[in-house]
């Protein structure tokens, strides 16, 4: 199956969504408190036109994440995780979001934030690829507040 990408995204002229990992986590895992509500909030956006990139450090981390037994109830393999990211790519206005040219300065820029230690190389990654596609995160994790430049939603009130 070949995937679109960034390239895909940018010719759409609706703002594009990123999601993070956490509300994918939460719309999957039905042990996690937030659930009911991420779950709303992902099958909504699948049912909309609203172009949708997906970073593949979220897909990889969603993969990660629901396949671990410590961190969910119920993990689902790593393959039944992937075929999820791979449904969510049937969407025809889903799409990977791949850096561009201009990446590592917006990243750079991220991680020269005061207080933006390794623990939050990730966050500053995924706000990089958001930032340079002109894409609004969605998020539950207010850590991204800190990223200058950065447009940036919670879905779950």
């Amino acid at each position: 199956m070949k995937t679109r990408n960034v390239t895909f995204v940018r010719r759409l002229t609706c703002d594009v969504i990123v999601p993070d990992i956490n509300l994918l986590v939460y719309a999957y895992n039905d042990g996690a408190d937030l659930h009911a509500t991420a779950r709303e909030w992902w099958e909504g956006l699948m049912r909309d036109d609203e172009p949708v990139g997906i970073p593949w450090a979220v897909a990889t981390g969603f993969i990660r994440i629901m396949s671990n037994s410590r961190i969910v109830t119920s993990p689902l393999s790593p393959s039944d995780a992937a075929g999820h990211v791979r449904g969510w790519l049937g969407y025809p206005h889903v799409a990977m979001l791949n850096p561009g040219d201009s990446h590592l300065d917006y990243l750079h820029q991220n991680l020269s934030v005061p207080g933006t230690g390794p623990g939050l190389v990730p966050d500053a990654h995924i706000a990089a690829l958001a930032m340079e596609a002109d894409a609004t995160l969605h998020t539950h994790d207010s850590d991204f507040a800190r990223f200058s430049g950065l447009r940036w939603h919670d879905p779950i009130p």
